[in-house]
């Protein structure tokens, strides 16, 4: 979709810009004010997690215009040169002519291209990454980052997991809490044995070769990696629950 608008459209097409995205959204304006719409969409989706940045002239914005977005989350940076207005979402584009202002739809005769084309937002995207701030828009994520995701959605499914095996144990399951021997603190999720502790590699030699032939990693075992607890693990998940907590 490409779309001509002008004057009073822009406006409402920068806030319906800022209320659909849920991934980033950024504003390039030199010049820029505040209307309580525009604020309180703002604030709304930085709260729901959505990075908002903005780019603006050195010396061409309030003070206290910007100390009210730096206070609700608004990431900033000045640009002594700039002069391009550009709004941008993971969804949508907008370039115009009209600086961040809404009495400019108001009292200006402007005009600007709404877009959602995949090329066209790619292409914004290089702009804003290569020509004015040489970053990316999103961070990419550490590796440190991505092993906390991982905790996080493990530790969401285990509990769903753990309320299940109390239901089951009501009734007739018992579960094993006898631990073996361990010589290097780590157990065979299929056979319980004794091996050395490492989440990626949570099989002993016999079951590795055995779980090899299929490389499922979502299949069900029978023990807990570290503490060798009768629990439904996996090659993905192969500590228990009990075990993550401590």
């Amino acid at each position: 979709m490409n779309k001509v608008i002008t004057d009073q459209e822009i406006p409402n097409e920068i806030i319906n810009l800022i209320k659909e995205s849920e991934e980033y959204v950024v504003i390039v304006s030199p010049y820029l004010d505040l209307w309580g719409h525009l604020t309180t969409q703002l604030k709304m989706k930085i709260e729901r997690g959505v990075s908002i940045q903005l780019h603006y002239r050195t010396n061409e914005v309030k003070s206290k215009t910007l100390k009210e977005l730096k206070q609700i989350g608004v990431k900033l940076n000045n640009i002594d040169t700039l002069h391009s207005k550009l709004y941008l979402s993971e969804k949508k584009g907008i370039i115009s002519s009209m600086n961040l202002y809404k009495f400019s739809s108001e009292e200006s005769r402007e005009m600007g291209l709404v877009s959602d084309e995949r090329s066209l937002l790619k292409q914004y995207k290089h702009y804003i990454e290569n020509e004015l701030t040489n970053e990316p828009i999103i961070p990419k994520k550490s590796l440190f980052d991505m092993g906390k995701d991982y905790i996080v959605k493990s530790l969401s499914d285990d509990v769903v997991e753990e309320k299940v095996e109390v239901v089951e144990t009501k009734k007739s399951y018992k579960p094993t809490f006898k631990r073996t021997q361990s010589n290097g603190d780590g157990h065979c999720i299929r056979c319980s044995t004794s091996i050395s502790y490492n989440v990626k590699s949570p099989y002993c030699k016999k079951c590795y070769s055995s779980w090899n032939k299929y490389k499922n990693k979502g299949f069900e075992e029978k023990h807990c990696h570290q503490c060798s607890k009768s629990h439904k693990t996996s090659f993905e998940k192969p500590i228990c629950y009990s075990c993550f907590k401590s």
